[in-house]
């Protein structure tokens, strides 16, 4: 088992190792891989300390927010959405569906847990 930008990668290959860390999907993985040169069934055991660093610094060059930032700015957005009063923003303080769809027959459990929350 690996250690991969602060997290710990049990897959086999490395592209679906990559997909294991919060914020790098299928594409961002393929293009990892790509730009280091490694096939897609390589595998996360072969990789030695000189590899993890390239991977980090690829990941560093691209600028893509993971863990802890990424979910910093998803969590601005959303207390943007409430501070501006926006539709999505009061709905999803209510816990009810935000886009659109039918909550008399559906969302019986947002729903239900919007009385018990107060």
């Amino acid at each position: 088992m690996a250690y991969i930008l602060r997290t710990h990668v049990k897959k086999k290959y490395l592209f679906y190792g990559l997909q294991s860390v919060y914020g790098i999907g299928p594409f961002l993985s393929q293009q990892i891989c790509k730009r280091l040169g490694f096939k897609m069934t390589f595998l996360v055991k072969d990789l030695t300390d000189e590899q993890l660093f390239q991977i980090s610094q690829c990941v560093e060059e691209l600028g893509i927010p993971l863990k802890g930032e990424l979910q910093r700015q998803l969590k601005q957005n959303l207390d943007k959405l409430l501070t501006l009063k926006t539709i999505r923003g009061v709905r999803r303080r209510q816990g009810l569906p935000v886009r659109g769809q039918r909550t008399h027959t559906n969302a019986r459990t947002p729903k239900k847990l919007r009385f018990l929350k107060k």
